[in-house]
């Protein structure tokens, strides 16, 4: 049984589900000072919920012609380059010392997994149901 079991088709989903809860709770916490929310705070919860918001937007262009899978990788490309973006945010807050070290090298660690996972996923886009 332990053979069969891959990662799911909907994964980078799920990664991204999680990410956006673990930015917004560090976001929230005390370890945020109030003089740094509306800085770095509030545009990284929103660029956790644009990587979400992207991923679902791909996900309701079915690929069944072109347009579709360009709009799908698209989305799916928007969704990577917010990764990217809090991947820099989460940089600033180390070398400000705001967070410690070690909880932004974690989340780092899953938002370098969430691009692999994604860029898989637009790599998998085919067009489907042609004649």
């Amino acid at each position: 049984m332990a053979r069969y079991r891959n990662i799911s088709g909907y994964e980078y989903f799920n990664t991204a589900l999680r990410l956006r809860r673990e930015i917004t709770t560090l976001v929230t916490s005390a370890a945020m000072p109030k003089s740094y929310r509306f800085i770095l705070a509030v545009p990284m919860a929103q660029t956790a919920r644009e990587i979400v918001g992207n991923i679902v937007t791909a996900d309701a262009f079915y690929p069944s012609n072109d347009h579709n899978v360009t709009c799908r990788r698209h989305h799916l490309t928007l969704a990577i380059a917010a990764c990217e973006t809090l991947l820099q945010d989460l940089q600033c807050l180390a070398d400000l010392g705001i967070v410690k070290v070690s909880r932004c090298e974690r989340l780092a660690d899953d938002l370098e997994t969430e691009i692999k996972l994604i860029s898989g996923a637009r790599k998998a886009v085919k067009l489907i149901g042609t004649r």
